[in-house]
């Protein structure tokens, strides 16, 4: 349960353009994660930022961090390693004119006021989604559908 907790608040992290501590973040999540002896751990993958367009690492877009199965926090009893894809970066908020006139309503009173997660910009989300297949410890075939970021864009 920790694991996944630990997960969502990376991927919650990543969503609202921190991506640029993701290092120091995974280095903590992966280090804590296990509970064996340090002589007894594998060191643990050195994370790495890419996005597939070139574009610099805080802009919107796809990025990649090589992890352990089981960090995924899925419950999967599995060394394999894989990249897990995900989205992260920040997105510039453009007001369109329906954000102006809403802005202009909600000001005046017309529109009743949003709650707070009603409150905030875009943010860079998947697109569309891959599957990922690994082999677990016991040389069973896994399938998680829809677990890694295909293509990224900014929503909201």
């Amino acid at each position: 349960m920790r694991s996944l907790l630990q997960l969502l608040f990376l991927l919650f992290c990543v969503q609202r353009g921190y991506g640029h501590a993701l290092p120091s973040l995974l280095d903590h999540i992966v280090g804590g994660a296990d509970t064996a002896s340090p002589d007894q751990q594998e060191p643990a993958p050195r994370p790495r930022r890419s996005s597939s367009d070139g574009a610099p690492a805080s802009a919107c877009g796809l990025r990649s961090v090589q992890l352990r199965v089981r960090d995924l926090g899925l419950g999967y009893d599995a060394d394999e390693t894989v990249l897990f894809k995900y989205c992260g970066g920040a997105c510039e908020r453009v007001r369109s004119n329906h954000d102006l006139t809403r802005a202009h309503l909600l000001q005046g009173g017309v529109l009743p006021r949003p709650g707070p997660s009603g409150v905030g910009g875009p943010c860079c989300r998947p697109t569309h989604h891959e599957d990922l297949a690994f082999l677990d410890n016991a040389h069973r075939w896994h399938k998680v559908e829809k677990l890694l970021a295909a293509g990224c864009s900014c929503v909201g």
